[in-house]
Parts: structure tokens; C-alpha cells; sequence
């Protein structure tokens, strides 16, 4: 294996016509270049450099190698650059998942800001629940996500999470509910009400809620399904039922909805979390991604304040 700094002065010297121009272009001593020439005559068995009067002069074996060295040089400086660049943000790709709630609310505002800083960074966005991104980021198929969670950090020696938000769930019910004007409700009041069963919500987010019920003594009658947040609004609405809805899906409300605090003791809480490697933790494209995030989220709870 010919050693680079070797080629290196080799190469210097073809080029210059002397060890001593050499050295100085390289900022060596002349006889550390003397001593690279001759250590890599030794390895390839040839004579390089021949003397030319005050100069050398390569042989056809330096040539060769000098020739070749060229190439090797110009490959190691554009690899150089490239490193410099990724690691700057200014090349590759930034792979990144989110659950469709932060999707439509957390996302979109922080991409912008990460474009607006590296512009020439290429970004890839996929919509995945909290077990298949967690599951995508142990595999290195991801570089971050932002995930929900009911416990904080993530139990995950393999990952490494920030929690962006604190996300409480309230009670959307219909105008005209009994209890409509009350600020502050007890969940176990509205034990005899229809409920609108809520099939984006999965895995944690099912349980929290889940718990919620059970700690204010009752299992929800789940008259109807919706598919996300949105169209359970519509439920509500229409009288179908009540449904339980975090606040960061609570941005944009149905005319004939109102939402309500639960008392803590049974409101359930989801937390949402930036999670990502520690091999990649600290590269900008990460960093500036959840830097965003985080600017995001403060505007987000700011917004948030005129929620009940």
C-alpha cells in the first residue's frame, strides 16, 4: 500500500524540479522530502528521481507514479470537499419521519426554516406512527423523527430524544352540551355520553386515553369511528358523540364544536419528541432540523394559548 504523503512529495517534487522547492511548497524540511522519496523508492523497488544538474528529473517509473499520484491528490481533495460540505449541511440528504398530527403542524413551518438555511440540502419526508419511525432510526434508515410519547426520554440506549412539546388532550363536545359552559370538566360526568372512537389514535396515545377512562371509573361507549382528529370534530358536531382530541389537533375548529379542560387528575398528556441517533446527533442537517422544531413548538404553544 503506497502511502499518500509519499505520493504527495513525489509528486511535489516532479512538478517543482527540486527537493527544496518542494519542501517549501509542502511545508516540509527538505530532508523529510528526501527521506519520503527514498523510503518510497525502497517500497516500489525502482529509482525515481535522478539528478539533473541543480535539479531532478523523474524517471520513467516516477513519471508513472507521479502521473498517478495526480489523480489520487485531486480524488482526496474533492472527497475533502465533499466531507466539508456534508458536514456543513450543503450536501446530502436529511431523512426524516413524523406522525400525521406533527405532519401537518410541526412539519411544514420547520422544513421551511431548514431550507431557508441549506438551501441545497435535499430533505425526505415520510408520515410513520411512533414504532415504525423508532424501528427505521435503529436501522439507519432515518436521521430523525418526531414521535409521541407518554414517557420522557425514550428507554433507548440506541437513540437519543429531546422533547419538543407537552401536548394535553381536552374534550371537544357539541354545542349545547350540558355541561358546554363550564370551563373545567370531570370526565366521570360525562360517563353516560356517546363517544367518537378515534382510529388514528394508536399504541400510546390509546392507552393514555384509555387509562383516563378507567381512572374516572367507566368504559367509553364508542358510537362512531372516525379516522383522524378532523372528521371526529364532525361527529361532535353532529351530536354523535364527544371525543378526546390533543391540543395540537385543536388548531382549526368545527363551528359546532367547543372544547373544554379536563381536570388534570384524569386528562392525558402526550409528550412530543425529536429522536434521533447519536452517530448523527450532531451533524447540521440534525441539529438545524431540530433547532426548527423547537422554534416551532414555542410558536405552536404561544398559538395554543387561546384554546380553553
Amino acid at each position: 500500500m503506497l502511502d499518500l504523503h509519499r505520493l504527495r512529495a513525489l509528486h511535489a517534487v516532479v512538478t517543482t524540479g527540486t527537493v527544496k522547492d518542494a519542501a517549501a511548497q509542502l511545508g516540509y524540511t527538505p530532508s523529510a522530502i528526501s527521506q519520503h522519496i527514498k523510503t518510497l523508492e525502497r517500497e516500489t523497488g525502482t529509482v525515481l528521481l535522478e539528478p539533473a544538474g541543480r535539479r531532478v528529473r523523474p524517471t520513467a517509473a516516477g513519471n508513472l507514479l507521479a502521473g498517478r499520484a495526480q489523480g489520487i491528490l485531486d480524488l482526496m481533495a474533492a472527497a475533502e470537499e465533499d466531507l466539508a460540505a456534508l458536514k456543513a449541511g450543503e450536501l446530502g440528504i436529511l431523512r426524516l419521519a413524523s406522525f400525521a398530527t406533527a405532519g401537518a403542524e410541526l412539519i411544514p413551518p420547520a422544513l421551511a426554516t431548514v431550507k431557508a438555511t441549506l438551501p441545497h440540502l435535499e430533505i425526505s419526508v415520510r408520515v410513520a406512527e411512533r414504532e415504525d419511525a423508532l424501528a427505521r432510526l435503529r436501522q439507519g434508515r432515518l436521521d430523525a423523527a418526531v414521535v409521541e410519547a407518554h414517557t420522557f426520554p425514550i428507554p433507548d440506549d440506541d437513540l437519543l430524544s429531546v422533547r419538543l412539546l407537552s401536548d394535553p388532550f381536552r374534550v371537544a363536545l357539541p354545542h349545547g352540551h350540558p355541561l358546554a359552559k363550564r370551563r373545567i370538566i370531570k370526565l366521570r360526568e360525562l360517563a353516560s355520553d356517546p363517544w367518537v372512537d378515534v382510529r388514528i389514535e394508536v399504541g400510546c396515545c390509546r392507552a393514555a386515553t384509555d387509562t383516563a377512562f378507567r381512572q374516572a371509573g367507566f368504559g367509553p361507549r364508542r358510537a362512531v369511528q372516525a379516522d383522524d382528529y378532523w372528521p371526529a370534530q364532525g361527529f361532535v358536531a353532529a351530536g354523535l358523540g364527544n371525543a378526546l382530541i390533543p391540543s395540537l389537533a385543536l388548531n382549526v375548529l368545527h363551528d359546532g364544536v367547543i372544547v373544554r379542560r379536563l381536570e388534570p387528575d384524569t386528562q392525558p398528556v402526550r409528550h412530543i419528541l425529536a429522536v434521533t441517533r447519536p452517530a448523527v446527533a450532531r451533524t447540521t442537517p440534525v441539529q438545524a432540523m431540530i433547532t426548527a422544531l423547537q422554534a416551532t413548538t414555542d410558536g405552536q404553544r404561544n398559538a395554543r394559548q387561546h384554546i380553553i
